[in-house]
């Protein structure tokens, strides 16, 4: 007998609910794909100032969301990154690269006009487990 492979969202009870109709994140097999990530704190649900703090924010979201997925920022395949302002390429970089030790995923940066409540930044991934 076959079985149908099919992805799996993941629930994530220590991250604010999503602000739209979308999962945190999603798996199929090893495979991890992880939404879009701005800088909502996880206790207030409201968006940190500034690039700095909203960057490190999003790495501590993505953070969990790795781990209850079974991984982790060494397991990161590919990021995309979305900045309102192309001129915090080097803030965001020094950050980036607190979080990854021992290899630097594929990864993609590109300026938009706009984010969701009006974010400076997002980040999304797509990893394998652990």
């Amino acid at each position: 007998m076959q079985y149908k492979k099919r992805s799996y969202a993941v629930k994530h009870t220590d991250l604010p609910n999503p602000i739209g109709p979308y999962s945190h994140s999603t798996h199929y097999e090893n495979l991890i794909f992880i939404s879009g990530q701005i800088g909502l704190d996880q206790k207030t649900n409201s968006l940190k100032a500034g690039i700095e703090e909203q960057t490190v924010q999003i790495f501590e979201n993505l953070k969990i969301i790795l781990e209850d997925n079974h991984s982790d920022f060494e397991h990161i395949t590919k990021t995309t990154i979305f900045m309102t302002n192309m001129n915090h390429f080097e803030i965001v970089n020094t950050i980036y690269s607190k979080y990854f030790h021992n290899h630097f995923p594929a990864r993609s940066t590109i300026e938009v006009v706009s984010l969701p409540r009006n974010a400076s930044i997002e980040i999304e991934c797509i990893a394998v487990k652990k």
